[in-house]
């Protein structure tokens, strides 16, 4: 596993999407579930930003917020989501239907649930061609067979007229981001995209959209739960459990410089990482908790072998962990770690109790 990707030090320019202190909850008739819980991340344009953690840390939920696209009984409850300066949040159901599918598009994992059956594929994208370009007709078929053909299927102007169940699997993962840049997005969310398939096509699905954001300038965010395509694609990565953000680094300084122990988890859990034969792999025992309470405590504790008494009363927030990299933050009780534990604790304490972070 190579890690070659590193974020532009020198990078200026405003963000092309703004996440600011993200709440989004699911209101049951038993518990109010925090599913994402207090998140703050920028996306530039070029750049890819991963979002990784176990099944249940939130990450889709965070795709779904951005899209607006929470369903009963969730609800978006706080924060600002803020495309090319303005916030996502105050735009009404007909704009957002304007800007989905449009400058911000979105890839499943699994793209049966994407395309629908009994339509051809090529009647799928000029549809999305029709809505947000008002192509049709000649035109409306000559940009779907060239999109198709962009993202590498073979004999486009035959394949526009079948149907999705006469594509492969990497086929119609390729037919949905054709589909997903139909309408010339500027940001590109892809939430776990390659999960459903075999290694062969998951790296040419991989090599795919990064020849797609060279040409298009495209931002993307990339969410998975695994680590190894974490390191193909990503400049930036924000590890996150239980709805929180609980490490933010470049993709390098991550994989070199763990420091949340969530995160050097997931990175020992990684296959083949200098493994003796017959040695067992290394697990996070336990599993991610439902996050229906106000943290008041770190979500990890339970988990975590560095836990100690303070990390079961004291709730950590981000905090700059390394001397030797910019934007490298972690919320753990630990750090900084040039202070002793308890002025550690004391800092977390004591900005938690204003409502905010150290940044």
């Amino acid at each position: 596993m190579s890690v070659e990707r590193t974020a532009d030090p020198e990078r200026t320019d405003e963000p092309l999407l703004s996440v600011e202190n993200l709440r989004t909850a699911f209101y049951t008739d038993k518990e109010v579930i925090r599913a994402v819980d207090d998140i703050s991340f920028d996306i530039h344009r070029g750049e890819t930003v991963g979002i990784v953690g176990e099944s249940g840390s939130g990450k889709s939920v965070t795709a779904r917020s951005i899209m607006r696209l929470v369903d009963t009984p969730g609800r978006i409850d706080d924060g600002r989501i803020v495309y090319e300066g303005e916030d996502l949040l105050e735009k009404t159901p007909k704009q957002m239907r304007g800007i989905r599918g449009g400058s911000i598009a979105m890839v499943f994992q699994d793209p049966l649930t994407s395309l629908n059956p009994v339509y051809t594929v090529g009647n799928q994208i000029k549809e999305s061609l029709r809505l947000h370009r008002g192509m049709s007709g000649s035109e409306a078929t000559r940009e779907a067979v060239e999109l198709l053909e962009a993202v590498g299927i073979p004999d486009a102007r035959r394949r526009i007229r079948e149907y999705p169940h006469q594509f492969s699997g990497g086929m119609r993962q390729r037919a949905v981001i054709a589909m997903a840049l139909a309408c010339d997005p500027d940001l590109l969310i892809c939430d776990e995209p390659t999960t459903a398939l075999d290694v062969t096509i998951q790296a040419q699905i991989l090599e795919l959209l990064e020849e797609l954001q060279e040409e298009r300038d495209l931002g993307i965010m990339f969410i998975t739960h695994d680590m190894g395509v974490i390191a193909e694609v990503a400049d930036r990565v924000n590890v996150m459990y239980a709805g929180e953000i609980v490490e933010s680094a470049p993709v390098v300084e991550l994989f070199e410089s763990p420091k949340h122990p969530y995160t050097q988890g997931l990175l020992n859990a990684i296959p083949g990482q200098g493994l003796d034969a017959g040695e067992r792999l290394a697990t996070i025992e336990g599993d991610v908790p439902t996050p229906n309470e106000e943290p008041t405590y770190c979500r990890f504790a339970p988990r975590c072998p560095k836990e100690f008494e303070d990390c079961r009363q004291v709730h950590p927030v981000p905090v700059d962990v390394s001397e030797d990299a910019e934007d490298h933050r972690a919320a753990c009780l630990l750090y900084p770690e040039e202070l002793e534990t308890e002025e550690a604790v004391d800092v977390h304490r004591t900005e938690g109790a204003r409502g905010g972070d150290t940044r």
